[in-house]
């Protein structure tokens, strides 16, 4: 009997995102015979944009395929069950919201439609059931309700289904309307729950203490090469990677960063990651950074990032996200030594420890105060940055080193948690 991974994800390897697949997925698929990879919701052509291990099997869904099948599964019979799905918690949640019921039956339609999807893909895979398959969805969205509905229709041989939690599949209060669909019967449903927090986890056990057992942190991790260059001498480098998106507010940065203006330090910012804020933060720049050197460098790709990395002095890292799950870019910064400053939402104390390895900002900080950290760490002594330094490569190395995580994380859907 082999072992056989079904992983559901948004899109990859095809196109852009989800990135940090990119350090999990290698370590994982050594661990199984074969990996059914099924991208669900694709745009334009299917062709893989980045390379997968030589047992992976890439598969893609068309996104508008999906879009066009929720109506027809929301009539439908369900892999997984609405009238389960919509138990006393779920109708309370929505009870005086017609925007959460509508929300609910759209979410449990796509998570049917999304299901029938992924058993066509694998029908024309030559799918055995006899194989000990665990069925692995990225997101705690419609993907881990298709992975439950998949493992329904898949009873012979040895089942299970599970999914990681991160973000936005995770705190309600970060959903426009307040609230996640089917949480219960997700919790009740999977087999296990692995968020990528321990405050993502202590969410989970509060929303659903009776499957309180069901749910383990399962830290992501990075790649590991080697510590970055030091400074020597020339300006103070603060480096920035994300989406240009209203939640991570780089806006936020640009404006404390102006705050240094009359100080006289030599100052220079790097910021990695696209949007439809880049052209704005770029002539804000233009009219309010001209004291310092500024470079946006647009989307790169992770290798590209990594090398800059390992090659370029880089003084602090900062993210001033109005919410995070536990920031794989700060995972990333921290395996090269860079000190962080970073606000306190989500999971992020996990990783930067209040004086040892940086500093963290209040969720609503003042720009005036981002500035003040600043200026702290340029005149901090030598032997104090050293010893940030250092404990930012030692936190990685002990929580979030990808070869680590990843086999342990593998080890355990194998042998059933």
């Amino acid at each position: 009997m082999s072992n056989c991974l079904v992983m559901l994800t948004k899109r990859y390897p095809y196109g852009i995102g989800e990135e940090f697949i990119e350090n999990e997925l290698p370590v994982v698929a050594r661990e199984f015979d074969r990996v059914i990879l099924i991208a669900t919701s694709v745009s334009g052509p299917a062709v893989p944009t980045r390379a997968v291990p030589g047992n992976v099997e890439p598969h893609a869904v068309d996104a508008g395929r999906i879009r066009r099948s929720v109506p027809f599964a929301a009539l439908g019979p369900a892999l997984a069950p609405p009238k389960e799905a919509y138990g006393p918690a779920e109708r309370a949640a929505v009870a005086h919201s017609p925007l959460r019921r509508l929300f609910f039956a759209y979410f449990a339609a796509k998570g049917r439609a999304v299901a029938k999807a992924a058993a066509a893909v694998l029908a024309g895979a030559g799918f055995s059931r006899g194989d000990r398959v665990v069925f692995y969805s990225y997101w705690l969205y419609d993907t881990a309700a298709a992975a439950v509905g998949l493992r329904e229709a898949c009873r012979a041989g040895q089942t299970r289904a599970v999914s990681r939690a991160h973000r936005y599949d995770l705190y309600p209060s970060k959903n426009p309307l307040g609230y996640l669909p089917m949480r219960p019967y997700l919790l009740k449903n999977l087999d296990a729950v692995f968020p990528c927090s321990t405050d993502g986890a202590r969410l989970l056990r509060q929303t659903c203490p009776e499957y309180a057992g069901k749910v383990r942190t399962a830290y992501l991790g990075t790649r590991d090469f080697g510590a970055g260059p030091q400074n020597r001498g020339g300006a103070f480098h603060i480096v920035s990677c994300c989406h240009i998106a209203p939640v991570k507010r780089v806006d936020l940065l640009a404006r404390s960063l102006a705050r240094l203006a009359g100080d006289g330090l030599a100052l220079k910012w790097t910021h990695f990651g696209a949007g439809d804020g880049l052209e704005e933060l770029k002539q804000y720049a233009a009219q309010n950074l001209g004291f310092m050197k500024c470079r946006f460098a647009g989307e790169v790709k992770n290798r590209e990032l990594m090398d800059f990395y390992a090659r370029t002095p880089v003084d602090c890292f900062v993210n001033t996200s109005s919410s995070e799950g536990l920031p794989v870019s700060i995972m990333e910064a921290c395996s090269f030594g860079i000190p962080v400053l970073a606000t306190d939402v989500g999971g992020t104390s996990e990783i930067v420890r209040e004086g040892k390895n940086g500093f963290l900002l209040k969720p609503d900080f003042a720009p005036g105060e981002l500035a003040q950290r600043i200026r702290e760490l340029i005149r901090m002594p030598q032997s104090e940055k050293q010893a940030l330094r250092g404990a930012s490569r030692q936190i990685w190395q002990d929580n979030f080193c990808s070869e680590t995580n990843y086999r342990k994380f593998a080890r355990a859907l194998l042998s059933g948690f």
